[in-house]
């Protein structure tokens, strides 16, 4: 708004009326408080899952054996003979291809079947001692027979399937690891050993776990 002052010369002298200063606008509240930390305030971290323990190449063979221990029985009730001849043979070659596999050493299966066939001449003797019953010949006829064939293959051939199994996997065990291959396993050298592991299967139940398990 302009007004006139009288100025001592007589002229009024017009003058601006003062305009107020607008007060600022305080200012805006401050900013909303940071948010923490994405790592450090959303939610504990998951506690870390203990480390799996290994499981010793000892205790894999055990199992290993153990699990044809038990499929050789079962082997030594198929009630057709020969057939569970061969069920036989192949679960002992599949004993020893997973032994093999297991200590990193190659598979032979055509030494493994010979190998079989001699561990087994030094025991058949012992296990079918006995007269007229322990005669092999005598025994397979009377298997033949209806019923009693039955009976006697029931009563004798899960027990002699799984004492030899698990003789057989002991024996391949303890070459492997210390070292063997099926090239330098000589049965010469071990029958005396697995005798010893085939009676303990056969006779001490509660020596050996594997067969226990097989012919309880």
């Amino acid at each position: 708004m302009v007004s006139e002052k009288e100025t001592p010369g007589g002229k009024a002298k017009p003058e601006t009326a003062a305009v107020p200063t607008p007060t600022p606008a305080p200012e805006a509240a401050t900013a909303a408080p940071e948010t923490a930390s994405t790592t450090a305030s959303t939610s504990a971290a998951a506690p870390e899952s203990p480390p799996a323990v290994p499981v010793s190449t000892e205790a894999q063979a055990a199992e290993i054996i153990r699990k044809h221990v038990l499929l050789s029985a079962a082997a030594g009730i198929i009630p057709l003979n020969f057939v569970d001849t061969a069920a036989l043979a192949v679960v002992q070659l599949r004993l020893l291809k997973e032994l093999s596999e297991l200590h990193g050493v190659d598979f032979r299966g055509d030494i493994g079947r010979s190998v079989i066939g001699t561990l087994l001449a030094t025991v058949a003797p012992t296990a079918l001692a006995g007269g007229l019953l322990g005669s092999m010949a005598f025994n397979m006829a009377l298997r033949s027979v209806p019923v009693i064939g039955t009976v006697t293959r029931l009563a004798t051939q899960p027990a002699f399937n799984s004492a030899f199994t698990y003789a057989l996997g002991k024996v391949f065990q303890q070459h492997f690891a210390s070292g063997g291959t099926f090239l330098t396993f000589q049965p010469e050298k071990v029958k005396a050993y697995f005798r010893e592991k085939f009676e303990e299967a056969r006779h001490r139940k509660g020596a050996t776990p594997e067969a226990a398990e097989a012919v309880a």
